[in-house]
């Protein structure tokens, strides 16, 4: 993949550190972030970072994965955050906290999933924030030992990728996180055949609300992975609300 094309997506519920991971990767405060259960990130955004010599984009995202929210203002989101990313994300990192995988957490997966389709999965990291709460404790044996099989069943589905995020890291931690997880990236790309991810709606010249709402309800039927399109759930006709 061309280094300089590089997308990543920060998705997750509100509240769970997603601008504060965004900026932990660019190594600088860009997006406003704050310990909040409100969303503080109230427009989707995009930056730029340098990572070993080559550049990337990051996407911060607004409060999307609510699955409450079905309102014009969510759409119009969704359709900046397809913008930003366009052509398509090379990488989504789906952002929980530590010990804290609640429904709200499962149900932003599965927004993930209604926004960008079903195989959005097979280019999905799960990041934990507050990685420092583990105390000397290994990431692994936490999710080995988990109890949480929602959690456990979504890590597995993401071919168990999995990165931990302390955020208020600096220096040599900050970059030896953001190595780790830079690694784990370029391998899922390669293991995805150098391919970016996308799906209709970014083929879309003129996305509009209501085709945001039609690819949803239809659950993205067409997926173009691998630079191969791929047949999924036949779309019955969509009745949409004017």
């Amino acid at each position: 993949v061309a280094s300089s094309e590089m997308r990543l997506i920060v998705a997750g519920k509100a509240g769970g550190g997603k601008s504060a991971t965004g900026n932990t990767l660019l190594g600088k405060r860009v997006f406003e972030s704050k310990l909040s259960h409100q969303p503080v990130t109230v427009r989707c955004a995009s930056a730029q970072g340098h990572w070993d010599g080559k550049d990337f984009t990051v996407v911060d995202t607004a409060d999307i994965f609510n699955p409450e929210g079905d309102s014009s203002e969510v759409r119009q989101e969704i359709i900046r955050c397809i913008r930003l990313s366009s052509p398509g994300p090379h990488a989504l990192l789906l952002v929980t906290q530590l010990g804290r995988f609640t429904q709200e957490d499962e149900e932003a997966a599965e927004r993930l999933q209604d926004i960008f389709g079903a195989d959005v999965l097979q280019h999905t990291i799960v990041i934990f924030t507050r990685a420092e709460e583990l105390v000397g404790g290994l990431l692994q044996d936490y999710v080995k030992y988990s109890k949480n099989r929602a959690l456990c069943e979504l890590i597995e589905r993401c071919g168990n990728r999995y990165c931990g995020f302390n955020n208020r890291a600096v220096g040599a931690e900050r970059d030896h996180q953001v190595m780790e997880l830079m690694g784990m990236v370029r391998c899922m790309v390669r293991a995805n055949g150098d391919r970016y991810y996308s799906n209709e709606m970014y083929l879309e010249p003129n996305l509009t609300e209501e085709k945001v709402a039609y690819h949803m309800q239809c659950g993205n039927k067409e997926l173009y992975t691998y630079g191969i399109k791929e047949r999924q759930v036949a779309c019955e006709t969509v009745v949409l609300s004017q």
